[in-house]
């Protein structure tokens, strides 16, 4: 058995294996959730802090030529419209991505309206907490397909002319640098609906070479056999349905080990983890806090931004000042405690995909495939359910109440019980307004003409014999013919 990933794709494309920083996977202590904290260097800043590298050591020819061999002639690598066009971007990519997770904090929260910085990756210096299982559906059902429909338009138009040959082997590793974050900049700029389909493919951002049509189809293909292989897995080791039921009499870890058997995979998986205990989200508060980025909507915000202003008990400033730390940095920590995470580095989408799955399995989770729109959710505690939570596209609750609406509608046109009851109902309501019945009465008669509503239903009683007793509950009106 070989130790590849469990979607027995390769990875070549992901910006880590040029350089760039892991991304970190941390999972929480209940292992119910888990983190996705992005890398801060998808940010023109460090681009410029590249060009900055470079130009200390060559001449600006050479950067030149650097620069010419991913964008050719054009004169610059990215115009201030399109700069305008990514702040806006990034922003909505932002919102979107809060309606599904549990909290996503990014570094865009704390920038001036006025900052002129956008970033490669929407998810930039962004820490994602998302339930476990969301990070798996998300990527699962990405609309790929329609992304790269537009992505094949930006391929065809406004290509690099005159682009130069290049060595990388020739570079040294401040000019690689470089040459990477120019070649990840024309990525963004041309494939960002992609790349951008799901948290995964924008948490770890593509870095492509020659922008043509033939490359960008190569990566859609990686893209799509990720997704097939993921497929498959939640088949094997979770679909109730898949081969007719034959597998669940089997538990999901021995369904999983199935999969691996079938595939020649190895069921081991090497990942080194540490544990952390982490201050990171009080440490945040309270930098940004320092830093003037204050909600005043949040209480504890105003509280420390009064300590920093030394506005509070100086009794409590000389008490924390003998244990190191500051008012500000107290009130942070009472409002976000510390977190232990198990916390693994990540070089790929493959390797955050199988840390969620593998946990996923942990957990003992019990997953369906919605009856209404075909997609896998977890079922909570001991909650039994054939629809999801989810609000699908277009809609605006979610299949759950969806469903319960159209099978009440159901229900409704099937039995003939229940018009029966609405219209009974309507009359005798109608002979209490005019004083012809009791109230009392209505509401002895409201609850037995439910009783037997219901043994109709049930059929215990027939449908003639349910409309003669409501005929007859009140007989001092004759029958109207029909």
């Amino acid at each position: 058995m070989n130790d590849q990933n469990l979607l027995e794709t390769i990875d070549k494309y992901s910006a880590v294996s040029f350089g760039f920083d892991k991304n970190t996977w941390s999972l929480y202590e209940d292992g119910k959730a888990f983190v996705l904290s992005v890398s801060p260097k998808y940010s023109y800043n460090y681009l410029n802090e590249a060009v900055d590298d470079v130009m200390e050591n060559i001449s600006y020819d050479r950067l030149e030529e650097i620069v010419q061999a991913v964008i050719g002639d054009r004169p610059e690598i990215i115009s201030d419209e399109e700069y305008l066009n990514y702040l806006d971007h990034t922003d909505e990519y932002l919102g979107n991505a809060r309606k599904i997770a549990l909290k996503v904090v990014s570094n865009r929260d704390f920038l001036s309206y006025k900052d002129n910085n956008p970033y490669f990756s929407p998810l930039n210096f962004a820490t994602i907490h998302l339930p476990v299982g969301e990070g798996l559906f998300n990527f699962l059902y990405a609309d790929f397909d329609s992304a790269f429909e537009q992505c094949i338009v930006n391929a065809k138009k406004d290509l690099p002319e005159n682009q130069t040959s290049l060595d990388v082997d020739d570079l040294n590793d401040k000019e690689k640098n470089l040459y990477y974050y120019v070649c990840l900049t024309e990525t963004s700029r041309r494939f960002a609906p992609l790349f951008e389909a799901s948290f995964f493919t924008a948490a770890f951002p593509p870095i492509l070479f020659k922008f043509t049509e033939k490359e960008l189809t190569e990566y859609y293909r990686y893209l799509k056999k990720m997704q097939e292989r993921l497929s498959e897995l939640f088949q094997y080791t979770f679909d109730e349905n898949f081969a007719d039921g034959v597998l669940n009499c089997c538990t999901h870890r021995t369904r999983y080990a199935i999969y691996c058997k079938k595939h020649n995979l190895s069921t081991k998986r090497r990942r080194t983890i540490f544990r952390d205990i982490s201050i990171i989200d009080a440490e945040n508060e309270y930098q940004n806090a320092e830093e003037g980025f204050v909600d005043f909507h949040n209480e504890t915000d105003i509280m420390m931004d009064l300590a920093n202003n030394g506005k509070l008990d100086k009794e409590l400033y000389e008490a924390l000042l003998t244990l190191g730390i500051s008012v500000g940095e107290y009130f942070s920590l009472l409002q976000y405690p510390a977190e232990e995470y198990e916390v693994c580095e990540c070089e790929s989408i493959e390797q955050a995909l199988e840390l969620e799955f593998l946990q996923l399995l942990k957990n003992e989770s019990n997953i369906r495939q919605c009856k209404r729109c075909g997609k896998y959710f977890i079922m909570k505690g001991n909650y039994d359910t054939n629809y999801c939570d989810r609000i699908a596209e277009g809609e605006t609750r979610n299949c759950q109440d969806i469903a319960a609406q159209e099978n009440y509608k159901k229900k409704m046109a099937d039995n003939a019980a229940i018009p029966l009851y609405q219209k009974y109902y309507k009359r005798y309501a109608a002979r209490v307004r005019s004083r012809q019945i009791k109230e009392p009465d209505f509401k002895k008669w409201k609850y037995e003409a439910m009783t037997k509503r219901n043994e109709c239903t049930d059929k215990k009683i027939t449908v003639e014999e349910y409309e003669n007793w409501l005929e007859g509950s009140f007989p001092n009106r004759k029958k109207k013919k029909e």
